[in-house]
């Protein structure tokens, strides 16, 4: 199976231009994944091992959380078939030179890192978690030079707004902004219903 599956052209569904006019004045937090979630002891051996590779300094992006800005319809949650409750919505700036490296998404953002005991969780509970879990990739721009989504198996590279990807989970990915404009995507990930 791919790691990433094309949906289709879903612009008719999300206001792509409420959407960028939030970004424009949105809370942005930078994030440096490899420093707070890659290095842990319940990642992958080698998602820990080239955690030390990568920094703030070219590895980082900027999150918004937007699922508080109602840009989700019924129609949004019937036609990708997600339970309209707990889920969460994030536009991930990224800046020219920066990537975000290989990873399997153990969905920190979406279930915590820890357990109710504070334990981390296991790769076991992440890949079992992952089969009720729907994560989709929504680009708020057209493709530009040097912005990649990859996977051992799969590089995306062209794209258009309106444009809807599944990214598969427990599959390895990541992204590359090696452009000269900032990466706009936003990110949903829910509960499938």
């Amino acid at each position: 199976m791919s790691s990433f599956i094309y949906l289709g052209d879903f612009s008719s569904i999300l206001p792509y231009d409420k959407i960028l006019k939030f970004a424009e004045t949105a809370n942005w937090q930078q994030v440096c994944s490899s420093e707070t979630d890659h290095s842990k002891s319940n990642r992958p051996l080698d998602e820990q091992k080239q955690s030390t590779y990568y920094n703030k300094h070219n590895s980082s992006r900027f999150d918004a959380v937007v699922k508080d800005q109602n840009f989700f319809t019924p129609e949004w949650f019937r036609v990708f078939r997600i339970k309209n409750q707990d889920y969460q919505a994030k536009i991930y700036k990224t800046l020219p030179g920066n990537i975000e490296p290989p990873h399997v998404d153990f969905f920190p953002s979406f279930i915590g890192h820890t357990d109710k005991e504070g334990n981390l969780y296991s790769k076991e509970y992440i890949a079992e978690q992952s089969k009720k879990i729907i994560r989709l990739w929504i680009p708020l721009q057209n493709s530009e030079l040097g912005h990649l989504l990859f996977s051992p198996d799969q590089v995306v590279n062209k794209w258009v707004k309106g444009n809807v990807w599944e990214l598969v989970g427990g599959k390895t990915h990541g992204f590359v902004n090696a452009g000269r404009e900032p990466r706009l995507v936003l990110v949903f990930t829910g509960w499938r219903a």
